[in-house]
């Protein structure tokens, strides 16, 4: 640093790393830094700036390089610049620099103070807010702790903000930033108390990326980050880590536990797998993990050399976590006392406080989460700090397993081994089980903040940011064509400023049959509670503090009062009014920018004020509520505001069949209370095309778009839907076509006995479903062609397959069910699927085994009083008719509003719940009405004829699409695979091949998929479009494909028909189904039976049949009705299945 080249610095030889430092003298803004090397130059290096010549932040490195001069241009501030070699290119010599030369600007203060002894981290989890997002990379990800996430912005627009709340006023020392790749060039540091004002703390100017690490002086509540060049010109702003520290603000500091003192100490466990050693976990290594046997009572001990006083643990759990398990404290290793123990562990990374002494620590397992072993990263233990709390807990005592007597049968509870689901945590203590699983809301009940709530035409989820709020619309089709997507970012979020988001989660505190009321905040206070309700265009919130409520979004491109005047056009600008208007420009998932409107709807005398990119509203009159709305226009706001203030506190559906008129009346019925006088008490609700296509009910002309199509507005607090049941029947009589052959189908029922000669029960009660229903099916079919050897052979393996499922023998691994009291449902040990931890798929498994119980029942009387009541429990658990059952929901898996059952226990998912298998779906409606039929339980005769008739009518509309009005037009499928609640998707969970994406729907075989085909061209179109999509005929899952395609054109299967490549114990059923639709000829509704009789008819030409069955042992009498009146009756023998013509007297 002599000014000449004749000189050098030279470091000793042979020794790494090295480093040479200058002193400025001074903080100074550094631009340029030029080295001259000579030939003992580094290979690689950094350059470094400091304020303290103890915290040194990178300006730049050098890896492989070739010597000679180095000139950098750099952004950069401090007093000291050092030169740090790591890597020497000549390995007998050491480093050496001609001239080390630094420029800039030299400040004239000294640099500020260095930070407080109390400075700790601000802004970790706080509110952050930004200007504009890419992708998900929204800006809480900036301030959560980690760089495996991270704020972008929108990209190629300059300028750009990000700006963190820290709750309160701080005292700012020192501000770090972590930038990834798309850094700024150029930004300034800056801090407001208002969000309005805001003063430069720093600035940079060709600024080099990496990681800015700043000390600096300065004090406010927001801090900001203001981008105005861009490294990266086709990109955006992006940062992974954005933290503010000092003192002040709302986050406290950290307790202060000192070392990790189990740290590389003895660990000793009860076994090892996968050669993942106990001494893994205190290795102080995240990346390494101890791992056990798979069994249930395993454990992991330390040593920590002598006796201590613990104050806390923490055990850090790969997925494979424990569920049940004790912290546990020894003074000698052998005598053990349990100071903590949870029955529902969460796993992840658990912050245990303590407050207990010994010298042994472990963690004693007693049931896993997984089917794997225990597997812990680290197993970390810190000692107790005087003044710090110290803890006591109750420990609970291990559940007791105990098995329930039911009629003959039995089942297993209270076995805390079994599997489990997630634990509903999130709610209010008043929330009591049975609680209601599978539908569209019950991730608010398994995580802090939920996953998106699709109630369409809203979709809404809590950040940190508050309640985020977007109307997706129809959505857009992905790149391959095979998801339709209504998603993107949040247009809103709605917020109570007084909660600390560090600490904050939801909890549900009620619910009805469509809506759901759950409550946001940092403790017991009720700070924002919001009302969810399917179908409603609003949103309807209640503040604990009327001036803590606060709108933000960047995308807001005006407010507008009712007579559409712009209003609040600057910051600061303040209005007194009861409503408001807001237009958004957001771009959706796809990128395309949607321009959308809301309401805002406040007591009179509220004040809205712009605050940046933020309304921040003190509600009038010290009132706590507001409601927002999703307008169809902005020309809306007024016709909204007049039902703004009917707040919905109830929603309760009902249904009446009329066996007269065989009519299903569905009422929708919300509860309103109003919130101010003079308004209307009617809420306005969206109907669901499969609603509105069957209501007679007013509508208004106002629509929505949505993925389920368009989505018609009602006026008013009830609304009814009205559907025509036309029967189901267990099986088809014989047929008459013909092309049969009794002989053929002997042969195939022989490949029947073949195929079950051997049947044993399955593990996984959804296979062993799937293995009931040809048996069940069988002896009907026998039955029909008078082969009583083979029905009764049939009936004989049926009935101990079920029979060994309906009961329980302690001590049996498998093959019985499981009550679990924690949500009130029923399931199994082993379940593909995930219907134990899951709660997943249950109508799916059930309705076959109902299915095939009523089968068996209607032979077989004693089995029916033996073991029916355990048939029941299933039916209770997934389509329970009864709102006041001790121990199951009011129908689990169906959604009343939607109109069709969701497969997803939690609706964990940012689309929303799902589901795959509609013929499944429909079929566990099939099961609970013949069971109805069967053992004369009208309730459960009646849900089934609501369900299934229901749930029919949205599989057509939203599977198929059967009126060509509710899909995008470009879609170019005639299915989708999976629904999901704000998405479409062509594919299934276990393929994407064609013939599974649609065959999904088609089975299993059964009278009730004749449904499908009451309009003959739209069947047609649908096998159709699978043979475009296949392209070609099938060629695999003919016993799926075939009775679906002879729902038109039975003639073209019979054309083909090849037992060959058909699946043996499908082939009967196969052959029956077709040869039947070539002797009925299809389904017809201009005829349909009355009194309740489990009825069918069919048109062949200008021909009616009806299919009647009576498994009842007195004989039925039954009336066939058209629109002009009775056409003709029928008296059915009893047990018998018939065929008879409905337009005479049988």
């Amino acid at each position: 640093m002599d000014g000449t080249t004749g000189a050098r610095w030279a470091s000793q030889w042979g020794v790494d790393p090295q480093w040479i430092m200058v002193d400025l003298g001074a903080t100074a803004q550094i631009d340029e830094i030029k080295l001259q090397w000579e030939a003992a130059y580094a290979k690689d290096y950094k350059v470094q700036v400091s304020n303290d010549q103890s915290n040194w932040t990178d300006l730049y490195s050098r890896t492989n390089s070739p010597g000679g001069v180095d000139i950098q241009g750099v952004s950069g501030s401090g007093r000291y610049v050092r030169v740090l070699g790591t890597k020497r290119a000549l390995t007998n010599y050491g480093y050496s620099i001609l001239e080390l030369e630094v420029y800039g600007t030299l400040g004239t203060s000294e640099p500020p103070p260095a930070p407080s002894e109390d400075s700790h981290l601000l802004s970790l989890k706080r509110p952050a807010y930004a200007s504009s997002q890419e992708g998900n990379n929204s800006a809480e990800l900036a301030v959560d702790g980690t760089t495996g996430a991270r704020w972008a912005s929108q990209w190629g627009v300059d300028p750009q903000w990000i700006y963190v709340d820290l709750g309160a006023t701080a005292q700012i020392d020192r501000v770090k930033i972590q930038w990834e790749g798309a850094y700024a060039k150029d930004y300034k540091v800056q801090v407001s108390n208002d969000e309005l004002t805001w003063t430069d703390l720093y600035g940079r100017t060709n600024w080099a990326g990496g990681v800015d690490d700043q000390a600096l002086s300065g004090s406010g509540r927001f801090v900001r980050v203001l981008g105005t060049k861009r490294a990266l010109s086709a990109y955006g702003y992006s940062i992974l880590e954005f933290e503010v520290y000092g003192t002040g603000g709302a986050n406290k500091p950290p307790l202060q536990y000192g070392p990790n003192v189990a740290l590389n100490r003895t660990a000793t466990a009860s076994s090892t797998s996968q050669s993942l050693p106990p001494g893994n976990a205190v290795d102080g290594n995240a990346s390494t993990r101890w791992n056990s046997v798979a069994t249930d009572d395993e454990w992991i001990s330390i040593d920590l050399g002598s006796t201590r006083t613990m104050g806390r643990v923490v055990l850090n759990w790969e997925a494979a976590a424990g569920r049940v398990f004790d912290v546990q404290v020894s003074p000698d290793g052998s005598q053990w006392t349990t100071v903590y123990r949870t029955l529902h562990g969460a796993g992840g990374k658990q912050d245990i406080p303590l407050y207990a002494s010994g010298r042994y620590i472990r963690m004693k397992g007693y049931a896993r989460a997984t089917g794997h072993g225990y597997s812990l990263f680290d197993f970390e233990v810190y000692d107790y700090v005087e003044g710090h709390p110290k803890p006591t807990y109750t420990i609970p005592a291990l559940p007791t397993a105990s098995t329930i007597q039911v009629g003959q049968g039995s089942y297993l509870t209270n076995d805390y081994k079994m599997p489990q689901p997630q634990y509903p945590r999130y709610r209010a203590d008043t929330l009591k089980a049975p609680l209601p699983s599978n539908d569209w809301w019950q991730s608010l009940l398994i995580k802090p903040l939920g996953d998106m709530i699709v109630t369409q035409p809203l979709k809404s989820k809590f950040f940190n940011q508050g309640l985020g709020i977007l109307t997706p619309g129809a959505g857009y089709i992905n790149g391959d064509k095979s998801a339709v997507n209504a998603d993107g970012n949040p247009d809103l979020y709605l917020m109570a400023n007084t909660i600390d988001t560090s600490k904050m989660a939801n909890r549900v505190t009620g619910y009805g049959d469509w809506s759901v009321d759950s409550v946001l905040s940092d403790d017991a206070t009720d700070k924002l509670k919001v009302t969810f309700v399917k179908g409603s265009p609003y949103l309807y919130t209640q503040f604990s503090d009327p001036n803590s409520v606060e709108l933000y979004s960047a995308r807001i491109t005006q407010i507008l009062d009712d007579q559409g005047a712009a209003i609040l056009t600057t910051d600061g600008a303040s209005v007194t009014t009861d409503r408001l208007a807001v237009k958004v420009s957001n771009p959706d998932g796809g990128g395309t920018l949607r321009t959308r409107y809301y309401g805002l709807f406040a007591p009179a005398g509220t004040v809205f004020r712009k605050v940046g990119p933020k309304i921040k509203i003190q509600l009038g009159g010290g009132q706590g509520y507001l409601s927002l709305a999703a307008l169809p226009s902005a020309a809306d706001l007024s016709y909204f505001h007049q039902h703004a203030y009917a707040f919905v506190t109830g929603t309760r559906v009902s249904y009446l069949f009329d066996e007269a008129s065989a009519q299903l009346t569905t009422t929708f019925t919300l509860t309103t209370q109003l919130k101010r006088t003079g308004f209307s008490d009617q809420t306005l609700t969206a109907l669901f095309p499969h609603q509105w296509k069957s209501s007679g009910s007013p509508l208004t002309a106002l629509t929505y778009p949505s993925v389920r199509g368009t989505l018609k507005v009602r006026e008013g607090n009830t609304f009814f839907t009205t559907n025509r049941f036309q029967g189901i029947v267990p099986q088809f009589t014989e047929p008459n076509n013909p092309e049969y052959s009794r002989a053929l189908m002997s042969q195939y029922l022989l490949t029947l006995e073949r195929e079950t000669a051997n049947i044993k029960p399955a593990a996984d009660a959804y296979w062993q479903g799937k293995a009931l229903h040809p048996l069940a099916m069988g002896v009907l079919a026998a039955e029909e062609i008078g082969d009583t050897v083979y029905r009764d052979l049939f009936l004989s393996r049926l009935k101990p397959l079920l029979t060994e499922w309906y009961t329980y023998t302690p001590g049996e691994k498998d093959f019985f069910f499981y009550y679990n009291p924690d949500w009130g449902t029923t399931y199994y040990r082993v379940s593909e699927f995930g219907a134990n931890t899951g709660i997943t798929d249950h109508h799916f498994t059930y309705g076959y085994y109902v299915f095939a119980s009523a089968v068996l029942a209607a032979y077989d009387a004693n089995f029916r009083t033996q073991y029916g009541s355990m048939v029941d429990h299933l039916i209770r658990d997934y389509a329970n008719p009864t709102r006041t059952d001790p121990l199951y929901p009011f129908f689990r898996n169906f959604d009343p509003y939607e109109g069709h059952s969701w497969a997803g226990g939690y609706a964990d998912n940012n689309n929303g719940n799902n589901q795959e298998a509609a013929g499944e779906s429909l079929f566990g409606w099939v099961g609970q009405y013949l069971w109805g039929v069967v053992t004369g339980n009208t309730s459960f005769r009646d849900a089934g004829i609501y369900g299934f008739t229901t749930e029919l009518e949205a599989v057509e509309q939203y599977w198929f699409n059967y009126d060509g009005d509710n899909w995008l037009p470009e879609w170019p499928h005639k299915t989708v695979g999976q629904v999901y609640g704000s998405s479409n998707f062509y594919g299934t969970f276990f393929s994407g091949a064609p013939v599974h994406i649609y065959g999904i729907h088609w089975l299993p075989t059964s009278e009730y998929l004749t449904s499908y085909g009451f309009n003959p061209t739209k069947v047609a179109s649908l096998y159709d479009g699978f043979v475009t999509d296949n392209g070609g005929p099938e060629t695999s899952w003919q016993h799926v494909v075939w009775p679906i395609q002879s729902l038109s054109n039975p003639q073209a299967v019979l054309a083909k028909w090849d037992a060959t490549p058909v699946q043996k114990n499908e082939l009967f059923n196969t052959y029956w189904f077709v040869h039947n639709m070539a002797s009925l000829g299809q389904r017809s509704a201009d005829v349909w039976a009355t009194g309740g009789a489990s009825a069918t008819v069919y048109k062949k030409g200008s021909t009616y049949s009806a299919l009647v069955w009576n498994p009842t042992a007195t004989a039925l009498p039954v009336t066939f009705k058209n629109a002009s009146g009775t056409t003709g009756t029928a008296t059915v023998p009893a047990r018998s299945l018939v065929r008879v013509n409905p337009l005479q007297n049988n």
